[in-house]
């Protein structure tokens, strides 16, 4: 074998190891994300049909992936290198992976939540509802194409075609975030103004608070959008 192939075949892991991307990790953990919204809308959708057994399955199931993503988050900053192999800096990279992992924490905290009382909820406020995790999932797929590019987005030094493609795909996370807030003040309202005898008031502030943590949700995909925008203003 020639000296330059020798060299060539050491070369490469140790740059592969040097050189390794957190941003690989980022992109596994939003892989958790992704899985967790499903359930997340099934569990929903299961609490309005009143199975509330089948609602609990799935709270287990999302939990289970909101620590599987845990793990994956310890393992990033336990392998995070130094700045200069970076394309942004730590603090920047440690921010956006908070902002992350805090749509599951919120993801999390809806399905739990939800599942602590049971209440057959009126159609309109379930109509609302479903009409609500509809719109959070397609906030949280924006963000998701965000991270189907950031990889790419590193390689270039976060400029060119990639940068385009992304900045439209932030725009699309402000413009579902603001559509899941709407949608949450609607059914906020019709919960205030619930007669007692179509629900009790306790019921009521249960799925207020439900409401509330369900558009968190599409805050924090904003929010995690927003930190990418930062690195491509620099």
């Amino acid at each position: 074998m020639e000296k330059d192939s020798i060299l060539d075949n050491i070369r490469a892991p140790i740059l592969n190891t040097l050189y390794r991307s957190p941003f690989d990790g980022l992109v596994s953990h939003s892989e958790k994300i992704d899985e967790c919204l499903k359930h997340i809308k099934r569990c929903i959708n299961a609490y309005l049909a009143c199975d509330f057994a089948k609602a609990e399955e799935e709270t287990i199931k999302v939990r289970t992936l909101e620590h599987e993503a845990d793990l994956i988050k310890a393992n990033i900053r336990a392998h995070l290198p130094k700045s200069i192999f970076m394309a942004v800096s730590k603090s920047e990279f440690h921010l956006l992976l908070h902002d992350a992992d805090s749509i599951l924490d919120y993801a999390e905290d809806v399905v739990v939540l939800l599942t602590m009382k049971r209440t057959c909820v009126p159609p309109r406020v379930a109509a609302g509802m479903k009409e609500l995790v509809n719109k959070i999932i397609q906030c949280v797929e924006a963000y998701q194409g965000v991270m189907g590019h950031i990889e790419k987005l590193v390689q270039v030094s976060f400029s060119g075609k990639e940068r385009d493609i992304v900045k439209e795909l932030i725009k699309d996370i402000h413009h579902f975030e603001h559509e899941a807030d709407v949608l949450e003040f609607r059914i906020s309202k019709e919960l205030f103004n619930m007669e007692e005898e179509e629900m009790d008031p306790i019921s009521v502030i249960h799925l207020l608070k439900v409401v509330d943590r369900m558009g968190g949700i599409a805050d924090k995909a904003e929010n995690a959008g927003d930190r990418v925008r930062a690195m491509l203003a620099k």
